[in-house]
């Protein structure tokens, strides 16, 4: 029996032809990537002649580049523009000089950068956002619905009395398909509306693919700081960090994760705390009573997307793999080289998880390292031999 894939969802044009994206699955992703690497070399820039229009994308930088989320949105911009349309990020960022964005790659025609310093409000944002954009006259708005990306997009909004589809879940023939999460006396379930009466889209995940079949002309322009504006009677008392531990693994930044390997579960939760990371758990170590269920990661249990991932003991089980899928930069520890955990790793540290765990809490406490015990794995560009 063969699955049938719906026609309507997005697909992308590959030199092997159209392929269908099937949110949340994953058949194809290897033909996807290998196809966009084998032919990377001949792409060209999507804008042949000058631009007569643009699409706008707002999205604020993490960390220096632009996370997943935010590359969604922008590839969505890029296949959604046509031949004269250019398709401009416009990206808040505190300090411009530290950015290291490929625009290039990620189909941006033109990266204009807004200067923001923590006294400058989320309303003068909003009000610098929408001076830019009565300048541009953007066809379509899109931004990633989530945190000040979506607070900025919705303010834009209200300012400029836009139409606007959230949680847009689906682009697809001319419409799109928004998460209704029901409230008021309506039911949970899907809603579609027509693309040509939109003007902002707050995007979900997964909505489009980051591998494009063309280029960017990665220009790049840095605009003028909005000057903060004191409110009267208020006082900006900063930014106070919450405990990793009280966020939803789905929400998390970055996740320490523990599998079989790890016996000392009191020094996990120890190093854990002191790294500021959220705890997940393998399904072994869910079962065995170690974590609880709502710790579980996995196609049974929990799909994450953090920004770094840190599997402390884990072998990386196929339902495990599935669950890291979204996870921006995976580590690992494993005492095994040859672990699929480790083929799905950006670095992984050959050493024994109690050991390494000791180690790294001794640090972080500023007192002297204890030596590791006896790992001797080969250097490489993917394992670190812990002396």
């Amino acid at each position: 029996m063969i699955r049938r894939i719906d026609p309507r969802r997005p697909a992308l044009v590959t030199a092997a032809g159209l392929r269908r994206i099937v949110l949340g699955g994953t058949e194809g992703e290897r033909d996807l990537r290998l196809a966009g690497d084998a032919h990377a070399s001949v792409r060209r820039p999507r804008l042949a002649r000058a631009a007569t229009g643009c699409l706008l994308v707002l999205a604020h930088p993490d960390c220096g580049s632009f996370d997943e989320h935010a590359r969604e949105a922008i590839a969505a911009a890029a296949l959604l523009a046509s031949a004269e349309e250019a398709v401009v990020v416009l990206a808040p960022c505190a300090d411009p000089e530290s950015l290291q964005l490929d625009a290039v790659a990620l189909g941006v025609d033109r990266l204009e950068l807004l200067p923001v310093s923590p006294a400058v409000g989320a309303d003068v944002l909003a009000e610098a956002v929408a001076a830019r954009w009565q300048q541009l006259k953007p066809r379509l708005v899109l931004a990633p619905d989530r945190g000040d990306d979506g607070d900025l997009g919705r303010r834009l909004a209200v300012a400029r009395g836009l139409a606007v589809a959230a949680s847009v879940a689906e682009i697809a023939e001319g419409r799109v398909r928004v998460r209704d999460h029901g409230g008021a006396g309506r039911a949970a379930g899907d809603a579609t509306a027509a693309l040509s009466g939109m003007q902002l889209l707050l995007l979900g995940r997964q909505v489009a693919r980051t591998e494009l079949p063309f280029l960017g002309l990665g220009e790049q322009l840095t605009l003028d700081a909005p000057a903060a504006r004191p409110v009267l009677g208020l006082k900006d008392l900063g930014t106070v960090a919450g405990q990793a531990q009280q966020v939803a693994l789905e929400e998390a930044d970055f996740i320490m994760a523990a599998g079989n390997g790890v016996t000392d579960v009191k020094l996990f939760h120890e190093l854990a705390a002191a790294l500021g990371a959220a705890v997940g758990a393998s399904r072994v170590a869910v079962d065995d009573g170690r974590f609880s269920r709502s710790q579980q990661i996995g196609a049974t249990g929990k799909t994450v997307q953090a920004r770094g991932y840190l599997a402390m003991g884990i072998s990386g089980a196929v339902q495990h793999l599935q669950g890291i899928r979204e996870c921006r930069h995976v580590l690992c520890v494993n005492t095994d080289t040859a672990a699929p955990i480790a083929q799905r790793s950006e670095l992984t540290v050959a050493e024994d998880v109690q050991a390494l765990m000791r180690a790294l809490l001794a640090l972080l406490r500023g007192g002297a390292s204890p030596a590791a015990s006896g790992g001797r794995a080969a250097a490489s560009t993917k394992t670190l031999e812990v002396a």
